[in-house]
């Protein structure tokens, strides 16, 4: 099918076809149904291009020009139809024939059909003149979930782009058009891709740690060609979205195969896909790395190194230090990054916290991890000497996590005794950086004592972004109807705040 994609975008070269000419692709995903108690189902992801130079245009009363192709999607089995799908599609209004020639016609559809051998009919009709068609027939198989770890098909993507918009062509927080066809030509200088992989949580612990390895190659499941290799370990999960792109400016025309594949710590293939693609770059740029690999070794053995946890500088602490670890640095972490931390607290697995600790201070210090976490540690120390009590290590508390995260306070007012109040302390900071690096003048917390005795300084009240921001902070942090009067600490610094 996808080399039949090869010959029909040649066709797009010939400006006087008559028939409407497409290019068809589609890839198999897997979806949870909330239904079924999240059980992951297959999604037949199918996707299409018209060329818009075999489509007749109309002009519409407000002088916009368009085209209306309908478009039916027939699945069947052995039994019959199994699911189909007739609608209309229309272009973008464009105001003049010249648009028309950059105009893109392409959609994308997901269907769920179940499992086991499926016949598609793919029919497009111009509306325009109905003796234009394209027609498109593929048999493929479906097969069910894997009962421990598995994967989708591996997707070519033509187009990228960062946007929360619900379009059809939505996935993890981007916009992915994909490519319709498996040819790329000198226009083409970057491969970008996409696929899933399910159920890595259910693998052996034996195969820790997981590597995923994405590879160009001159034949399926061969030694990568010349440098086009990336490789990193996964944390285990129900789904590990895997994306990237390779710049192609050095690889030569020919036929390759994209691979995606998960090994185990002996570097086991555990999966394997691949997508077969062809690349027309005529005058390919060289480097000094393509020039020593200019000879690609059909038995080349690929050199990849697992980082050897006992000789860094998490050897020495024990599995519940680890874990004391990450929660020092959730005053540091974004909302994803906190994400995966709690969910690293409620089901600890020692080696990939650690893999986790060690690559965040890599990222701080790349050449001296080590030095990063002492640096780090040393603030810890500062906290847990100003803030621990009741039990409670200075890292813990409210006042702990906000030093950590902003650092000291310009100004710190200290209240234990003003009538009608709870104990309070206000710390004001004259500008306070944000994690996003925005700077925010005149920033105010309110911390409280519910009791004095026994509970430690509570965050009532922040006019930070990000943090608890309560304006009712008034009725927590007067008692009996006291307070709230023009001589109370907490009005002058923080008022309207």
């Amino acid at each position: 099918m996808r080399k039949a994609g090869i010959c029909i975008i040649m066709l797009f070269l010939c400006a006087h076809a008559i028939a409407m000419d497409a290019i068809v692709s589609h890839t198999l995903f897997y979806v949870s149904d909330s239904a079924q108690n999240n059980v992951q189902k297959p999604s037949f992801e199918i996707y299409w291009q018209v060329n818009p130079k075999t489509v007749h245009f109309t002009t519409t009363p407000e002088k916009t020009i368009i085209a209306r192709i309908k478009t039916d999607i027939v699945f069947t089995n052995d039994n019959g139809i199994i699911k189909e799908d007739h609608f209309i599609l229309q272009t973008v209004p464009v105001a003049s024939v010249n648009d028309l020639m950059t105009h893109s016609i392409i959609d994308l559809r997901r269907y769920s059909l179940g499992t086991g051998h499926i016949k598609m009919k793919f029919t497009l009709t111009d509306l325009a003149d109905t003796t234009s068609k394209f027609t498109y027939t593929d048999t493929v198989t479906i097969t069910p979930p894997g009962e421990v770890a598995y994967m989708s098909g591996v997707e070519l993507l033509d187009t990228i782009l960062e946007s929360p918009a619900k379009t059809p062509y939505y996935r993890n927080g981007h916009q992915q058009v994909p490519a319709c066809t498996n040819f790329l030509d000198e226009s083409k200088k970057v491969l970008h891709y996409y696929a899933e992989i399910y159920g890595t949580d259910q693998v052996s612990k034996v195969n820790y740690p997981l590597i995923r390895k994405v590879t160009i190659s001159k034949k399926p499941n061969d030694s990568y060609y010349s440098n086009f290799i990336k490789t990193d370990t996964i944390v285990p999960g129900k789904v590990t979205p895997t994306s990237g792109s390779f710049r192609l400016n050095t690889l030569p025309s020919g036929n390759y195969y994209l691979n995606v594949s998960l090994e185990n710590n002996t570097h086991k293939n555990i999966l394997f896909g691949s997508q077969f693609f062809q690349l027309m770059n005529i005058h390919p740029e060289e480097e000094e790395v393509v020039k020593k690999q200019a000879v690609v070794s059909d038995t080349a053995i690929e050199n990849i190194t697992v980082l050897d946890l006992g000789k860094t500088f998490l050897s020495k602490y024990t599995t519940t230090e680890v874990l004391a670890i990450l929660r020092m640095l959730l005053p540091l972490s974004d909302p994803m990054e906190t994400q995966t931390i709690n969910g690293f607290l409620k089901k600890p697995d020692d080696m990939y916290m650690r893999y986790y600790v060690y690559n965040y201070f890599k990222a701080v210090n790349p050449k001296d991890p080590g030095l990063a976490w002492k640096q780090y540690s040393e603030k810890v120390i500062e906290v847990n000497k100003l803030f621990t009590a009741h039990g409670m290590k200075g890292y813990q508390t409210d006042r702990g996590f906000i030093y950590l995260r902003y650092g000291a306070p310009t100004e710190k007012v200290t209240v234990e005794n003003e009538s009608g109040t709870n104990p309070y302390e206000i710390w004001q900071y004259n500008v306070l950086t944000q994690m996003n690096h925005k700077d925010i003048p005149d920033a105010v917390f309110l911390f409280f004592k519910h009791d004095d005795i026994t509970s430690d300084y509570k965050l009532l009240h922040s006019n930070v972004a990000g943090e608890i921001q309560n304006k009712g902070w008034r009725s927590f942090l007067y008692v009996n109807g006291g307070g709230n009067g023009s001589d109370s600490r907490a009005e002058q610094y923080i008022g309207s705040k």
